[in-house]
């Protein structure tokens, strides 16, 4: 594996609205949930940034902040920007909400995107495909901005268009069963929406914890 080139893209720029308050800053354990992402992502990419959205947030944590070229687009806008800002060949891509997630998990979708030369590579959990669980290639990002100025936000949207020289992208994925036992276990892709959701993975940290 190359991390030359690699940025880590922590994606924290949501509203959180059916949380109530911000995810990224909450903690499970001893931990805010955005501090266990950047951690996650530090051994696999030489520098770590945070795509906060519109506004700059979360600057006492002493990185980068990119913020959205046009704010209110969501996360698909999060990664383009990230690298355009970076320029970056490679964003390994987290939500901020994966309290379960292991470093392991960006380095082997960066392995395989980088050995079958994708555009992009998805982790596909036991519920389907996780594009905020990926790494994307700076050759996807026209194809990115393309969806954007189409009106389209779903981040796998821009899947259907073409890359650089028009030709169709390359996108791959890594299963949940080419983990290690200890990642498929703890259901690595497992996040955090609700208040309900938060109150049961403090106590499950608890008892892992026990």
């Amino acid at each position: 594996m190359n991390t030359a080139g690699v940025i880590g893209v922590v994606l924290c720029g949501g509203e959180s609205r059916r949380m109530g308050a911000d995810k990224a800053d909450l903690k499970v354990g001893d931990r805010a949930l955005v501090d266990h992402t950047i951690t996650t992502l530090e051994g696999v990419c030489h520098e770590v940034v945070l795509a906060c959205g519109a506004e700059p947030r979360y600057e006492e944590r002493s990185l980068r902040l990119v913020l959205d070229s046009d704010g209110g687009r969501g996360p698909l806008e999060g990664i383009a920007a990230s690298l355009e800002a970076t320029g970056a060949e490679w964003a390994a891509v987290l939500a901020c909400d994966l309290p379960r997630v292991l470093p392991e998990v960006p380095e082997a979708l960066l392995v395989r995107a980088q050995s079958e030369q994708l555009d992009a590579c998805l982790f596909q959990s036991r519920r389907g495909r996780e594009p905020l669980i990926a790494v994307y290639r700076r050759s996807s990002l026209p194809a990115m901005r393309e969806a954007l100025a189409e009106g389209l936000r779903r981040v796998d949207s821009f899947h259907g268009f073409a890359g650089v020289g028009g030709a169709p992208l390359k996108i791959g994925s890594l299963r949940e069963a080419e983990l290690s036992s200890r990642a498929r276990s703890v259901d690595v892709a497992h996040n955090l929406n609700t208040p309900a959701d938060l109150a049961k993975e403090r106590a499950h940290s608890a008892e892992v914890l026990a």
